[in-house]
Parts: C-alpha cells; structure tokens; sequence
C-alpha cells in the first residue's frame, strides 16, 4: 500500500526519474561533506540506520557500506518511482543489508531500534517538521544519534552578478512559502533538535561552490524541477520560466564563472541514554 507523505502538498520539487538524476547530482557534489559528516557517528557496524526521506538511497548507500553484511538499512520515502530506481540500483551493485519502503514518514515507520537516522533535504518540505522528528525519536535507541542536512535559501551566490540566478532564489524561496515549506530551516536545525529533547546537539555548514563541474548545474536542475509549481501557481509564467533557464545555462556553461548552492546547515544530536525505548507500532507495509 503506497502512502503519500500528508504535507506532500509543500514538496515543489519535481520527482520521478528526473528528480531522481537531480538528486544523483547533488548527492556527487556533497559525498565530501555527507562522508565527513557520517565519519563522526563511527563505527556504525552491525547496526541498524534509517534514512529517512531516502528518495533514490544514494546516502543509503553509503550507510550499506558502513554498517557492514550484518547490519541493516531501512530507506523511507513517499516517492515509489525513486524508490523503484533505488532498489534496481542496490540490487545491481549487490547490495543486500538494504530496503527501501513507500511509507509516509509522519506515520510510525516500518523500522525501528535505530543506532542513526539520516534525514536530508527533507524537513525544508514539511509544514510541521517537529512531528518528523518526534518519529525519528521514537525509532531510536537511547543513545542513538539522528544527523540531518538542510537549506538555507537565503546564502547561493554566483560571481560575476547575475540577474537570473537571483531571481532563481527568489522564486524558489516564493515557491516553498506559498506552500508552507521553510526554505531557510537550515539555520532552525538546531533550536528543533534540541526542542524536540535532543542531546549534545552540535552543527557544521557546508556549501559547495565552484567554476566547473556537478556544481554548476545545480541551479538549473533544481529551476527546472520547480517550473511546474512556478506556473501552476502563477508565481511566474512559461515565458520568464524559460527565460530564466536559459539565461542559467548560458551562465553556468562559461568558464569564467562562479556559482554555489545554498548554504546547507548538517546539524546532530541524540537521544539521551536514560531515555527510555519503546519499539513502536510498525505500520503495514506491502
């Protein structure tokens, strides 16, 4: 049973294949960072970990690798067509201490007793990311770490100046708030952790940039993802939307200039150890 995530209405982003390659792209220009980031929640062997809004489980992926032939990956997400590309993936690198589920992530979860739980790029999305974390508690062990990665629209900068990947931002940002999305929670991360009772949370930021490369199309890839909520909604319409992306790839295809995404916060924290664990109620998955 496919259960689409209630505040689905809020993601802007488009999925399926495409947002599948988006995805694979992104996930290339930050393996740096998301492998640093993992390295302080070692060793993670023989555990189980949950990446939470896994779309097609590149970072799942990773975890698979970490957590060794006797631990265990459980990838949610509410998108079946990722999660289809996710499982044919794992199956054809052989990859076999994973699985992929079509859950909503604001319901109880098809796992629990959590060593980690990963979420990125997810709570931006949610008009109530506080109920996602609450699930995330209730999967973990006492002990156990959550780690999460999220934007912060407001800090993308492109050198020299640009007027179409400023109104890029502006447009994205108008997107995500007229659909009660956060597309600066980056900077909340923490204050949410620690609201939610968290322990020893801490932070780190990072934000690709670059002249050449993955990074550079970034920005196009994510604007042409959200053309269909821009003109849906009637923030912008076909014509500046093509204008705009074309102006982008023009830019983007110069060796002469810089771009970056935004500012992405990674914040952690775990669930005190005299906590107490109560395995949930595993929601039906089939």
């Amino acid at each position: 049973m496919a259960m689409a995530v209630r505040d689905s209405h809020s993601y802007i982003i488009k999925g399926g294949k495409e947002g599948r390659a988006r995805l694979a792209v992104i996930s290339r220009v930050l393996a740096p960072s998301t492998q640093s980031l993992l390295d302080r929640f070692e060793p993670l062997s023989d555990f189980t970990v949950i990446d939470a809004g896994c779309a097609g489980g590149d970072v799942s992926f990773e975890l698979a690798q970490r957590v060794g032939a006797n631990g265990r990956v459980v990838g949610i997400d509410f998108d079946e067509s990722k999660l289809v590309l996710a499982r044919e993936e794992a199956a054809a690198r052989g990859i076999g201490n994973i699985e992929f589920h079509n859950a909503n992530i604001l319901d109880p979860w098809p796992a629990d007793g959590a060593a980690l739980i990963h979420v990125r790029f997810v709570l931006t999305h949610l008009a109530d990311p506080e109920r996602l974390l609450e699930r995330a508690w209730e999967a973990l062990l006492p002990g156990g770490a959550i780690v999460t990665d999220d934007i912060d629209y407001g800090s993308q900068f492109c050198d020299p100046p640009c007027p179409a990947f400023d109104r890029y931002a502006e447009l994205y940002v108008e997107a995500a708030r007229r659909r009660g999305a956060d597309p600066f929670i980056g900077r909340r991360l923490v204050r949410l952790l620690e609201g939610v009772g968290f322990a020893d949370v801490d932070t780190a930021l990072a934000q690709p940039y670059g002249r050449q490369g993955d990074v550079k199309q970034v920005p196009t890839l994510t604007f042409s993802a959200i053309a269909n909520a821009l003109t849906s909604s009637g923030i912008a319409t076909s014509d500046e939307v093509s204008r705009v992306t074309a102006e982008l790839d023009a830019f983007a295809a110069r060796p002469d200039t810089t771009m970056s995404c935004p500012r992405i916060f990674q914040a952690w924290g775990r669930k005190p150890a005299g906590a107490q664990f109560r395995p949930s109620k595993i929601a039906a998955i089939t």
